[in-house]
């Protein structure tokens, strides 16, 4: 099946004046900001540069190896395609920004595509290869808001003063969360100016946050959509309808965008979610809420203290020394404090808890399906 290089083959070659932007072109984009664009993209909205230019100028050489992400190669053909298509390179980029901080456990970044008609979309990085990176996911699920998520707000606060035009937001993975956190709580004349905001397997948010007015208010925007067996955008609540794509790949490699399957302008749909993905709701959810925010906190420290005891920023770099990250990991997990310990065990008990019963639930579903199909005979 195709994916978005394919797509970029067969219709990169049609402006957006004779074929409307779609939901495959905003994925495009979305993806397009995993890229570490330093020294290559402005970061200032004051200056911008074609994705063309970029595309031409984009060294490998000259990027630091811990921000490479883990789509890294396919990312590198994606520009190059972008950069020759008709309906990409002519797309301006500016304001880039990335910064890594493991003092408040933040990976943000983002770059804004100024459109050919005048309005501008606001791409969102997803976790990168960052150890901090992936931290930051975890701090979802017991912070009323990470510093990744305020900067995303300010953010766009920023970009929006200093222009005019509508708006659209979106990011694959933890951007597609910053992208709509960024549209719940960004100043109200920037809100005023968003028409869609594009979610592309990204992480939902506290009930707080969800259940609030303000979302509520956004959730028409939103255009969210996951793959058949997704784990990441079915963390937490999001209170959209999703939008359910085939994949190539199986499990929690379904994630990657690549491996979403096109056709022509659009994905390719399922009705629901796998059997897979059914389970990992059912598990995730009740695990999720199973754990108050304190057990939440100390179970994220727990394991973070763990991995960063490989002595890496990155997990490029833990695979790079392999053998000396697994022995200083085992190391850390031996010396935990009996606390931290105790939290562990209580999760993963909790964790096998929420599977059994999700297991159970399944079978009593399909000896349901099995019996009413045989009564209809």
């Amino acid at each position: 099946m195709a994916n978005i290089l394919d797509y970029l083959d067969w219709r990169g070659d049609l402006t957006f004046d004779k074929d409307a932007f779609n939901q495959v072109d905003a994925l495009i984009l979305a993806q397009l900001s995993y890229l570490p664009f330093d020294s290559f993209v402005p970061d200032s909205f004051s200056t911008d540069i074609t994705i063309g230019e970029t595309a031409a100028a984009f060294d490998p050489e000259r990027v630091d190896t811990k921000q490479i992400s883990f789509c890294y190669m396919q990312d590198q053909e994606l520009l190059k395609k972008l950069g020759e298509s008709e309906r990409f390179r002519d797309i301006r980029l500016t304001g880039y920004v990335s910064r890594t901080d493991e003092n408040d456990d933040s990976q943000f970044s983002a770059v804004t595509c100024l459109m050919p008609d005048g309005n501008s979309f606001i791409s969102f990085r997803g976790t990168d290869g960052s150890i901090v990176g992936w931290k930051e996911d975890f701090n979802f699920s017991y912070m009323a808001e990470t510093p990744g998520q305020r900067f995303a707000v300010e953010y766009v606060n920023a970009y929006a003063a200093l222009s005019e035009g509508r708006l659209c937001l979106g990011g694959h993975s933890k951007g597609g969360n910053f992208a709509v956190y960024a549209s719940v709580f960004c100043d109200e004349s920037a809100k005023n100016r968003i028409d869609k905001v594009f979610d592309f397997d990204g992480p939902g948010f506290r009930d707080e946050i969800a259940d609030s007015p303000e979302y509520a208010a956004v959730i028409p925007k939103i255009i969210s959509v996951i793959p058949q067996s997704s784990l990441v955008g079915q963390l937490l609540t999001s209170n959209t309808d999703h939008k359910i794509v085939t994949s190539k790949a199986y499990g929690v490699a379904q994630h990657l965008s690549y491996a979403w399957e096109i056709m022509r302008h659009d994905f390719v749909y399922a009705e629901e979610l796998s059997k897979l993905g059914l389970f990992i709701n059912r598990t995730m959810t009740g695990w999720l809420n199973d754990l108050d925010d304190d057990t939440r906190h100390m179970l994220t420290e727990a394991i973070f203290d763990v991995i960063q005891a490989s002595d890496t920023d990155t997990f490029y770099e833990m695979q790079q020394h392999k053998l000396r990250s697994v022995r200083a990991i085992l190391k850390a997990m031996r010396q935990l404090e009996p606390e931290q310990q105790a939290v562990l065990k209580q999760a993963i008990a909790k964790l096998a808890a929420q599977s059994k019963e999700a297991l159970f639930h399944e079978k009593n579903a399909a000896k349901e399906q099995k019996q009413i199909a045989e009564q209809s005979k």
